[in-house]
């Protein structure tokens, strides 16, 4: 019988401000055998956190990544019950609460992915059906970690995100969009890369999410981009929709592909949010300018 597993992507980010980060790890719980598994990258590798943080002190990513195994470790020991009896009570129950939400306070999860101030956070999150907890982990880890199943859609997404970050820092902008892994309710919810929250605020104010659309063929981008209208559709219905929401498009050049891309954008657009292209860099910065001292605005 299939069991549920709760995980969490480990994301290092030394600048918070920036909010750039990389994946360097995996932890993931199975409730009801109590059962906590994690896997986390070398300390000797590091030449990925390197070429994305040039400046950064190595020898402080290392230390803290074995701290931080360290503690995963000694929690592991604490929570984990590896006789025979617990596994089958988790054969027994697959169907248990999810730990990312938290029920109760003293939820295992709720409580290890609580922010914390540390350089290492909990970024990408799910839920997996799985057999096997420890190969689901090696797999996740493969995913996250090591982008071993990323398509080139997959890596041009996540460039064209480093782009638009870049392009807001240069208007002294990046400090205010941050990524939102955790946009919706507890039953529905979804990450978006770029977000403005004000502060004491649950949903984003403004939200920036880059959708590449430049695909070989029509099928891909309908597929994908049909997704994409739900998901905003249903954070609507929610109530958790962004006030305001901004895909930036990357189009494919013509033909039968550029007609399904400008349909699926014509099907945002319908759904109440903005669409702009990739290269109107004006539009962008337009929609993602913040104004500053609101709050000492005097109301009429």
């Amino acid at each position: 019988m299939n069991l549920i597993l709760n995980y969490a992507a480990i994301g290092f980010r030394p600048y918070p401000e920036l909010g750039e980060f990389v994946n360097v790890g995996i932890v993931a719980v199975e409730a009801k055998s109590r059962y906590l598994g994690y896997k986390l990258a070398s300390p000797q590798r590091t030449r990925r956190v390197a070429a994305c943080f040039p400046q950064l002190d190595l020898g402080l990513y290392k230390a803290g990544l074995k701290r931080l195994e360290s503690e995963l470790s000694a929690l592991a020991i604490e929570t984990n019950h590896w006789t025979d009896e617990a596994r089958q009570i988790a054969k027994n129950h697959p169907a248990q609460g999810d730990f990312f939400v938290g029920r109760e306070e003293g939820d295992l999860f709720a409580t290890l992915t609580a922010p914390q101030g540390s350089p290492f956070f909990y970024a990408a999150r799910g839920t997996r059906l799985c057999e096997d907890m420890e190969a689901t982990i090696a797999a996740l880890y493969d995913r996250y970690v090591e982008h071993l199943h990323l398509t080139q859609a997959d890596y041009e997404e996540k460039r064209l995100t480093r782009d638009l970050r870049r392009l807001l820092q240069t208007q002294r902008l990046g400090r205010l969009y941050r990524e939102a892994p955790w946009v919706g309710t507890d039953a529905y919810h979804v990450g978006i890369p770029l977000a403005f929250t004000p502060r004491g605020a649950e949903t984003p104010e403004k939200a920036i999410k880059p959708l590449n659309l430049a695909r070989s063929t029509p099928t891909p981008i309908y597929t994908y981009g049909d997704e994409w209208i739900a998901k905003v559709a249903r954070l609507k219905r929610v109530g958790c929709l962004p006030e305001e929401f901004l895909f930036v498009v990357k189009m494919p050049e013509g033909g039968e592909e550029r007609v399904a891309a400008e349909e699926i954008c014509a099907g945002l657009v319908r759904e109440g949010v903005q669409v702009a292209d990739i290269e109107d860099t004006a539009a962008i910065l337009a929609f993602a300018k913040i104004e500053e001292q609101r709050e000492l605005k005097l109301t009429e």
